[in-house]
């Protein structure tokens, strides 16, 4: 390496920043292949090391360090490093170079073979050579981070110069303030209270920690360093807490920051009073006990701010598990016996005077000491449990207010011994030990059990927290037994049944859930029961409640799915319910309502089960989907005189699919395989299918041929072959042989179908197959021949009947290709836009603008259609330009009316982001159509707004000054504002003060509110409450 090299170093520091890099680089190479010795590295350096020019000091001495850093730990020996570490350690003396300086030296104690006599030499520099005060935050940093290395490299050599660490390190932290800094300052005193022997600096070092409480510190919106206000806290908490000679000092401190009107300053003081006592220790905190919890019990008593009675509550556990660390039973006189005899008399007499207002904090004070340790439970449940039962007589004069307060103070305690002895909801018991409530039990059932039954009704919160308590205790391990559990069962059972009011009933219920998570059994032998005996019995012709105490099957129905919070629940329940079935399905209205609730409560188990990995959805796909095929199959072919049509309603059959298709989309690909093959077979190649009952596979395989042309069986099932066709996924072979061919015979069959459900189950069916099984060169295929000869019929037949089967027919096809953003169809999409013009055909080709793009329940991403990212987008463009150049070139108002519905149609399924970036396109269309005299172009434009309005309200806002007086003009009763057109536009005026910035409607308040009065006589009822409610929400306004 020669001085040239050097000289190029020096040079671009000042240029290209990689420039240098890449010369360090080159320089720490020759270092380690030996062309060049590190002495002749430092020689080259020398003159420009004790040059005059500062600027040429400090580059050379950057050469120097960023050499050091690119040089592996291994490279240097003892004797260079200790060479090394005294130039730099000599160079702190030169305060303009003190970064560079500090660099080399930081890149030198990561070094492997360095000296402990270096590393001493180093350290002593550090601390006596650096004013901190006179550096910038980034050459505080640097140092900072010596420190740092060296605490965590050379512990053992920074504690055998003991006082000097400590005295150098009290000296450079002074006045610190960078957030960056202090976080590594205040790790470091933690460490220096741990490790070092510090009983000749306590006060300093504990001065150097709290002088920074509490922490005020907001980081800046650009704070490039991430470091937040609780992570300071967090740190100075540490160290406050690093030494339990701090104690002296300490607690008397934060005891007095508890006074502070600050909360965030409480808050803090408690958190690192907690902290310290926890760090401390039992010998320490025993000194201080008595100071803590007088200073803390108020914040408690007396409904300290926000959280800071919990706050309180938390030390004070850490409080009592401190003194009674180690110890098996409280000894006489110990501090921890002092301790809880002080709690006792502070808390006892205000839990036993029932009117008293700190009765409930007294036993929030008492259940958290009680709930530290298994002692201190005794202690405090000794202490105060009796005197409190003894209080609670339902016979006596005491009030109801005043009982209510014995048991919310006797339910702090079952929490505190279910945190403390273990929850039955815990997956691993934590405690083996034996509840120390178990000797109190007895008492504590009697007292809720009768607090929940004999008062009164009315008394919603008093029976709401006796219910609590006998549903915690039941929740509590090895607590009540089996019959005391079912005993609690069958009163949350009446509850759920008979109560009226909807908090109790909701309460009850959701106790059973919590219990049936715990022990299912009580559910299925006790609960089950008693909520299937309510229901109608139609064997017996009763389809209503049973008596009329209880409420009705639907209700019933509903809190048994809710109940179904695990398998073998859910499995009982199914089980139960489709034995119901055949009897439920009488022919009448009611037994029809109730065939359809008991499928109905099935599906909404499942519906809340999408999504858990622990649900066993093949289980019940393999045990409910032949079930339902079975039943609804053989119903809707009378095989069995006991199966009624109420199970194929269309009702019915539409919940089947629904309960159907959510279990086949969520079993794995091999289960679909075997099934698509017995579906197929049962729904297209008329052959016995395993999803139909032994019994009825003959005369089924005979008699039900649903797809096909010639089919004289009984319709309105095809809902259950495309909901179930619906949940394959597109890795599924169809069992056919052609896909095209089967699609297109589906369109023929279509055609026939007299029967909606069956009509729209077909389409459906053809939009799933287009869109999951067609590759490209089907889609091509199908749009040049089926898809071309529905738009030949639509545009050739004189049938109008005809015509609207084959636009309906094109609408699903074509949805399935917009799905897949296919260019091809937009001829199609275009075709169906240009109907809008026909006087017949308009009102049809509204609704299909809307089929093509809307959400559908089975053509959906969720039965793994093919939806492309951009599809509603690209529909959207490029249907807004074709209906606003219609509407604009047509001349007749049946038209314009076609082409506003079109377009409202469509915007109800577009997002706002997308509707935006078009909105100028179509506004003026709006704006003129609501001065036009016909009602239906008027109601469209009108819903068009309001459709638009919640995405749209910045542009909205600038054509206020049109769209309101022509909405005023439209609530005038006269023959082109109907009362459908004079309600809708109150309600769009009313909507604005949901969506519209108050500045901007406020100039059009006085107006709005006086133009409407003489709506508030208008001759329709729901026009004058419309502008009732239209004026007070401009009233309000102002308020």
């Amino acid at each position: 390496m020669s001085k040239q090299t050097i000289d190029q170093y020096l040079v671009s520091l000042g240029g290209v920043p990689d420039e240098s890099d890449k010369i360090a680089d080159q320089i720490a190479n020759d270092l380690q292949s030996g062309t060049t010795r590190l002495v002749d590295f430092i020689q080259n350096l020398g003159p420009y090391l004790t040059d005059e020019d500062v600027g040429i000091r400090m580059k050379s001495l950057n050469c120097v360090s960023t050499v050091l850093t690119k040089l592996p730990t291994p490279q240097l020996n003892s004797r260079q490093i200790t060479m090394l570490s005294a130039f730099l350690s000599e160079k702190l003396d030169d305060e303009e170079c003190t970064k560079e300086a500090a660099d080399g030296l930081l890149a030198l104690l990561s070094m492997e073979h360095i000296a402990a006599s270096s590393v001493k030499d180093m350290a002593s520099a550090v601390f006596s050579k650096i004013d901190m005060k006179k550096h910038a935050q980034g050459v505080r940093y640097l140092v900072y981070q010596i420190i740092e290395k060296l605490f965590e490299k050379h512990l053992t050599v920074l504690k055998s110069m003991n006082d000097t660490t400590i005295d150098g390190f009290l000296q450079l932290v002074s006045g610190e303030k960078d957030p960056r800094n202090l976080m590594i300052g205040f790790s470091l005193l933690k460490t220096l209270a741990k490790e070092f022997d510090i009983e000749k600096s306590v006060e300093p070092l504990f001065d150097a920690s709290f002088c920074y409480f509490p922490i005020t510190f907001r980081p800046p919106p650009d704070d490039p360093y991430g470091i937040t206000s609780e992570d300071l806290k967090l740190k100075l908490r540490e160290s406050i807490a690093a030494s339990p000679l701090f104690a002296p000092f300490a607690f008397p401190s934060l005891i007095e920051k508890l006074t502070s009107s600050s909360l965030s300053v409480k808050k803090d003081a408690i958190l690192t009073m907690s902290a310290c006592i926890e760090s401390y220790g039992t010998v320490t905190v025993s000194e201080y006990w008595e100071k803590l919890f007088n200073a803390v019990k108020f914040e408690v008593l007396h409904d300290g701010e926000e959280d800071v009675p919990n706050l309180v509550c938390d030390l004070l556990k850490v409080l009592t598990r401190t003194l009674a660390f180690g110890q098996l039973r409280v000894i006489d006189d110990s501090p921890l016996d002092l301790f809880l005899k002080a709690v006792v008399a502070e808390c006892k007499p205000h839990m036993t005077n029932l009117d008293s207002r700190q009765a409930k904090p007294a036993s929030k004070i008492l259940s958290s000491v009680a709930e530290a340790s298994y002692i201190s439970f005794d202690a405090a449940a000794e202490g105060v449990l009796v005197s409190i039962l003894n209080l609670v007589d339902f016979a006596s004069t005491a009030t109801l207010s005043e009982q209510k307060t014995a048991l919310e103070s006797l339910m702090a305690f079952i929490e505190a011994s279910g945190n403390l002895y273990g929850w039955r909801t815990e997956a691993v018991r934590t405690s083996k030990r034996e509840n120390g409530l178990l000797p109190y039990k007895d008492s504590f059932f009697e007292v809720f059990c009768k607090g929940f039954v004999s008062v009164p009704a009315e008394e919603v919160s008093f029976k709401l927290l006796a219910l609590q308590g006998i549903v915690r205790m039941s929740l509590l391990h090895s607590f009540l037994d089996e019959s005391e559990m079912g005993l609690v069962v069958q009163y949350l059972d009446e509850t759920v049944l008979t109560q009226q009011n909807e908090s109790l009933c909701a309460a009850a219920l959701s106790s059973l859930q919590a219990l049936g998570r715990v022990k299912a059994d009580l559910i299925l032998n006790i609960a089950f029961p008693a909520f299937l005996s309510q229901l109608p019995d139609p064997e017996l012709g009763n389809i209503e409640t049973p008596t009329s105490s209880t409420k009705h099957y639907r209700i019933i129905l509903s809190a048994l799915a809710d109940l179904c919070i695990d398998k073998g629940i859910f499995d009982t329940l199914t089980v139960r319910l489709l034995n119901r079935l055949p009897s439920a399905a009488k022919s009448d209205d009611n037994n029809a309502d109730f065939t359809q609730s008991i499928l109905a409560a099935i599906l909404l188990v499942l519906q809340r089960k999408i999504g858990e990995e622990d649900w066993d959805w093949l289980y019940f796909f393999q045990t409910l989907v032949p079930k339902l095929f079975s039943v609804v199959i053989a119903a809707a072919l009378e095989l069995n005189t006991q199966l009624h049509p109420a199970l194929y309603a269309p009702a019915s059959v539409a919940i089947a699919g629904k309960i159907i298709n959510l279990l086949v989309r969520s079993v794995p690909v091999e289960a679909q395989t075997l099934f698509t093959q017995e579906l197929f077979n049962l729904f297209v190649s008329s052959k016995d299918s395993a999803l139909i009952s032994e019994q009825y596979r003959p005369q089924v395989s005979i008699l039900y041929k649903p797809l096909s042309s010639d089919s004289t069986g009984p319709e309105g099932l095809v809902e259950l072959f495309t909901a179930a066709v619906a949940g394959l996924r597109r890795e599924i072979s169809l069992p056919v042989s052609n896909a095209l061919e089967f699609a297109a015979n589906i369109v023929t069959v279509s055609e026939t179908r007299k029967n909606p459900q069956d009509r729209l189950a077909l389409l459906r069916l053809v939009a799933l197959i287009v869109s999951k099984w067609f590759s490209k060169e089907d889609d091509a295929v199908f749009l040049n021949t089926t898809v071309a000869q529905l738009r030949k019929t639509l545009a050739e037949s004189e049938d109008l009947q005809e015509r609207i089967i084959s636009l309906e027919q094109i609408s699903w096809i074509v949805k399935a290709y917009v799905f897949k953003s296919n260019r091809q169809s937009f001829e199609t999409i275009e075709q169906v836009i240009g109907l809008l013009r026909d006087a017949e055909m308009g009102p049809y080709a509204c609704k299909a603008c809307g089929i093509m793009i809307s959400d559908d329940e089975i053509v959906d991403k969720a039965n793994y259609v093919v939806v492309r990212l951009l599809a509603k987008q690209s529909y959207f463009s490029f249907c807004v330009v074709k209906i606003v150049d219609g509407f604009s070139s047509s001349v007749d108002t049946a038209s314009k009316r076609h082409y506003l519905v079109a377009l409202s149609t469509i915007l109800q399924h577009m997002p706002g982001k997308i509707v935006l970036p078009q909105l100028q396109t179509f506004l003026p269309l709006l704006l003129q159509s609501l001065s036009v005299d016909d009602a239906q172009v008027k109601l469209a434009s009108i819903d068009t707004i309001s459709a638009t309005m919640a995405d749209a309200s910045a542009t909205m806002t600038e054509h206020l000054s049109t769209i309101i007086p022509r909405l005023l003009q439209a609530t005038v009763p006269k023959p082109s504002n109907p009362a459908n057109v004079r309600a809708a536009a109150l309600s769009a005026l009313a909507s604005f003060t949901k969506t519209i910035a108050a500045d901007s409607l406020r100039p059009f308040r006085a107006e709005i509110i006086r133009k409407l009065l003489p709506v508030l006589d208008d001759a329709r009822r729901d026009v004058r409450k419309a502008a009732v409610d239209c004026r007070q929400a401009y009233f309000a306004m102002e308020a």
